[in-house]
């Protein structure tokens, strides 16, 4: 095991800093990752725009689902288990997930919806449809 001590007080920290907090992440175990990832939703003149900043997946972990006019967007990373004669002092290395489920309006086609993933972004469209856009907007006539 590689330590390096400084000035002897502390190294008092340092050991009761290990005692406090072992039994602490043995508690909270599994929900280290469970965060959201941050979120934009831009409007353009087309489309909606939903942009998530997920570093560190592949495009292979996401899936998006869509039910009726519910987006489910989630990602998965699993834990490898592999076979190692190497010995850690610490591994913080982990499972991580996520879900987010958005409501979509009626002005969504869903059926061009797609998503590209770059960078550490997951950008996915929502573009409009423009039959019900132009159904939306219209003349009331006063009687």
């Amino acid at each position: 095991m590689l330590v390096k001590f400084g000035h002897p007080a502390k190294r008092r920290n340092f050991f009761a800093d290990d005692f406090f907090t072992r039994d602490l992440d043995k508690f909270f175990k599994g929900f280290e990752n469970t965060s959201l990832p941050a979120t934009n939703i831009k409007e353009t003149e087309d489309a909606f725009e939903v942009e998530l900043s997920v570093p560190g997946y592949n495009k292979e972990d996401f899936n998006l689902k869509l039910d009726n006019e519910l987006l489910t967007i989630s990602a998965k990373i699993e834990d490898k288990k592999e076979e190692t004669t190497e010995k850690y002092t610490r591994k913080e290395f982990a499972s991580r997930s996520f879900s987010r489920t958005f409501t979509l309006p009626d002005t969504i086609a869903t059926e061009e919806i797609n998503a590209k993933y770059d960078n550490g972004i997951l950008k996915v469209t929502l573009p409009k449809n423009k039959e019900v856009l132009a159904n939306k907007h219209r003349e009331i006539a006063i009687l």
